[in-house]
């Protein structure tokens, strides 16, 4: 796992959000996949967004798989981008540490380059039930946003 930053500084709980991915990766049977995540504020999240997705606004993470599937045992699985800008907001909005958000949005991330999205509901329940499995384990009760 890596972890980069544009910000000029970061304070995150680096080991949790590492065993976090960690313990996603198992789960899902991808235990030897490395994940690159990439902190960022909401103007440049916003740029990517607009980019890769046409949506003109900032939203909490992206996620880049670089892996094709037909190659499953390739050690570079993707890159997680995460606006820590967003991450505070959406703490405040959920009633949460910033580290909890934290561990919420790298989890969601990390279940996004495994394939699962949220665009329909039947996947929107598959998973938010993954999220909350994953995340039971580390602090317990977290506010899905």
């Amino acid at each position: 796992m890596q972890i980069e930053t544009t910000l000029p500084t970061l304070d995150v709980p680096r080991e949790a959000l590492v065993e976090s991915i960690c313990r996603v990766l198992k789960g899902e049977g991808r235990d030897h996949a490395a994940v690159t995540m990439i902190f960022i504020d909401d103007a440049y999240i916003r740029r990517l967004n607009r980019e890769y997705r046409h949506l003109d606004r900032a939203t909490d993470v992206l996620s880049f798989k670089m892996d094709d599937d037909t190659t499953p045992d390739q050690d570079l699985l993707g890159e997680i981008y995460i606006s820590m800008d967003r991450a505070r907001d959406q703490a405040v909005r959920y009633h949460v540490s910033v580290d909890e958000e934290l561990q919420r949005l790298v989890v969601h991330g990390c279940l996004h380059l495994l394939g699962y999205d949220h665009h329909r509901t039947a996947e929107r329940r598959v998973m938010r039930q993954k999220e909350a499995h994953y995340l039971s384990s580390d602090t317990g009760s977290i506010s899905e946003g």
